[in-house]
């Protein structure tokens, strides 16, 4: 039990890292892994920001995380060798918290709905529904407005 206990310390400490390191380059995290690949770890961050992420951005968080993980008090944070890679998580992937809705403000969405499909322009995000603005399928009418609730979509992503 004792050594789960440490795991469990170790995770919370090294999402703190990540989250400071985030922070700390002005950017949200998206999502964390740690996962073994042959005789190395490879910590994998995704992160976004408003407008999108550039290089600099990914640059700055890592040597954030690194430099926060070569403290001796961080040293055992990831056990052997490790790599860190950050990027952006790519406009392929789904949609997920008010957050990515929120970044995505203005973009054009496909959201699945009880197997029919929606596009249109994301107007506004709230904790319960999102408006896409949506183009009349004949081009005569003006576009109309769909309300969607957030707990119906079952994917969402940015059209190309």
């Amino acid at each position: 039990m004792l050594f789960q206990g440490v795991y469990l310390e170790n995770t919370s400490k090294l999402d703190s890292l990540v989250l400071g390191a985030c922070t700390r380059s002005g950017v949200d995290l998206v999502e964390k892994d740690l996962f073994g690949a042959g005789n190395r770890k490879i910590l994998r961050i995704f992160i976004d920001k408003d407008g999108g992420v550039s290089v600099e951005n990914c640059a700055s968080t890592s040597r954030y995380l690194s430099e926060e993980l070569d403290k001796e008090e961080n040293a055992n944070l990831i056990d052997g060798s490790y790599t860190i890679e950050v990027s952006s998580p790519g406009l392929d992937r789904p949609l997920k918290t008010k957050r990515d809705f929120e970044r995505n403000l203005g973009r054009r969405l496909r959201i699945t709905q009880n197997g029919k499909f929606i596009k249109g322009v994301l107007k506004s995000v709230n904790g319960v529904s999102i408006v896409l603005e949506t183009a009349n399928a004949n081009g005569k009418k003006p576009a109309t407005e769909a309300c969607i609730q957030v707990n119906e979509i079952l994917t969402a992503k940015v059209e190309p």
